[in-house]
Order: structure tokens, then C-alpha cells, then sequence
């Protein structure tokens, strides 16, 4: 058995054994430590079942006064058994995302620059979102960072984006909320979420713009904040927050799916996708 199967055996309760004891590591306050894990990219990104994700998933690792650490060791592995919605508990070893050895894990060491970027991943044959734990071993006696997750999405199928796929979107079953989509020059994607907070006391938007990678497109969302109604309307009081990514892939002209993933600092919008229906296509356009 490969390492990463002998990992998967051990499934009780939504964990894996060792994901169980980083949980509880996490519970005691001599755990933490000074350095950081600074993602860079792949979160977010969606892969068709079988096929290489298209970005590599990386990320830098810092001292805490910000500065890169070289020689770090980086254990980076898929986040076997965890409770995420659409993904039954503790899927068959074939469901995840796996590395083209087609083992779930890596080991990595940091460059001068104190980044680390993984080799080729490949999606499972389940889709739905998943998980992928990195952490950061360093120092003389040896300690370990607390765990980042990079979020991965893994689709049944999805055709090319073109220019075709500007409009509005939105679920017929959620109707009151929704998206503009305007695909831009240079493979690149503008996107806007038109809805509510959590709670549900206020209107809310959020997007941005990324690039079109492959079949899909991976969107950093902003938030923007304190601003007023004109004539009251004061620039220097507005500002933007990180609100998380937004990844889209269609599977027809009218018909997708958006991913999204809160950043921590706003961690109740949660993980999960919504189904995406065809609202409206600007004029002129139209699909192959």
C-alpha cells in the first residue's frame, strides 16, 4: 500500500487519524507559532474529473517579522475524510485529488525566496470540493505551522470560456440574487455576486477580476465598505476587504457553476458552489 492509501484506512468520524491530531494540536495554545504560510496560488481553481488542475498550487513561507524563510520543509496533502458539502464522508482513495505519482501528498522544500510551488495535480473522479493541508516544519529543535487549506473543485465536465458567456446568471430555484459575468481581452473575467449576508439584514456584493485558465476562471472577490448614499458619499471612508474567491465553469451556453471559497476573515459566507442558468446574453453575441 502507498503511504497515501494507508492514510485513507484510517478514517473514523469525519478524520483521518492525523488530521484528528492536528485538530486537537490546534486546541492548545502551545501550538502556535512565529512563522507564516502565505499562499500564492491554485485555491480556488476547478480541474474536469481526470484532468491536471491548471494553476500549481504555491505558497511562501515568512519569519514573523515577514521576510522569506529558505530550506523550510512543506508537507502539502489532500485533506482525506473532511466534512465539505456535495463530497460524501471519507470518499473512495480515486475520488481526491492526487499528484501525477498518484499519491495525495508532497513533500517541499522552500527556495531563496522561501516559496514552494507543487508539482502537477491531477482531479479525482468525484466531483465536488476538497481540501489540501499544507504546513511548514522549521527550526533546531523542529516545530510545525498550523495547517492552510488550499480549496480545489472538481467538475463532471466544462467547455471553453469565450466572450459568448457575458450576461447575467443566476439559480432559478434562488431567484433574487445572482451574477454579472463580462468575459474581458486577455483571457481575463470580470464577475460581480448581486445578494445578502448570512445573516440576512442587509444587500451585500462582492467580485472582481481573474484570469481564464483552461475551462474555468478563478475570480479574488472584494468587498467594499463604508460607503454612503450621495450626496454623503465620502471616498476616503470606502475601502475593500478580501472576500474570498469565486471559480466558474460552464458545462453548456447556458448552463454552469460557481465555487466559492470565504477567506477566513469572513468565514461565515462558508464553502460550497451554486448552479448558474442563462439570464441574458448581450447583444451580438452568441455560442458556437
Amino acid at each position: 500500500m502507498t503511504r497515501s492509501r494507508q492514510r485513507r484506512v484510517v478514517c473514523f468520524s469525519g478524520f483521518s487519524g492525523y488530521w484528528l491530531a492536528v485538530v486537537l494540536a490546534l486546541a492548545t495554545p502551545a501550538m502556535a507559532f512565529a512563522v507564516q504560510q502565505q499562499p500564492l496560488s491554485g485555491g480556488g481553481e476547478v480541474a474536469v474529473i481526470g484532468q491536471p488542475f491548471p494553476v500549481p498550487l504555491s505558497l511562501r513561507v515568512l519569519d514573523d517579522g515577514g521576510a522569506p524563510i529558505a530550506g523550510a520543509q512543506v508537507h502539502l496533502e489532500v485533506n482525506y475524510c473532511s466534512s465539505i458539502p456535495e463530497v460524501p464522508a471519507c470518499p473512495e482513495f480515486d475520488a481526491y485529488p492526487k499528484f501525477g505519482d498518484g499519491n495525495g501528498f508532497v513533500e517541499l522544500v522552500t527556495d531563496a525566496n522561501g516559496v514552494v510551488t507543487a508539482p502537477q495535480l491531477f482531479a479525482g473522479d468525484l466531483p465536488g470540493s476538497y481540501q489540501m493541508g499544507a504546513w511548514t516544519t522549521t527550526g533546531n529543535p523542529p516545530t510545525r505551522t498550523s495547517p492552510i487549506f488550499f480549496t480545489l473543485f472538481q467538475a463532471a465536465a466544462a467547455v471553453p470560456m469565450t466572450s459568448a458567456f457575458s450576461g447575467a446568471w443566476y439559480d432559478p430555484e434562488q431567484s433574487g440574487h445572482g451574477i454579472l459575468l463580462e468575459v474581458l481581452p486577455g483571457n481575463r473575467l470580470l464577475a460581480y455576486w448581486f445578494t445578502f449576508t448570512p445573516d440576512g439584514t442587509q444587500q451585500a456584493w462582492f467580485g472582481g477580476v481573474g484570469d481564464i485558465t483552461g475551462n474555468s476562471a478563478v475570480v479574488t472577490a472584494d468587498r467594499g465598505q463604508g460607503g454612503r448614499w450621495i450626496p454623503n458619499f465620502d471616498p476616503a471612508a470606502f475601502s475593500l476587504s478580501r472576500w474570498g474567491t469565486l471559480s466558474f465553469y460552464f458545462t453548456d451556453c447556458d448552463h454552469g457553476t460557481v465555487a466559492y471559497t470565504a477567506a477566513d476573515d469572513a468565514a461565515e459566507w462558508s464553502i460550497g458552489t451554486m448552479s448558474l442558468t442563462r439570464l441574458t446574453q448581450p447583444a451580438g453575441l452568441s455560442c458556437p
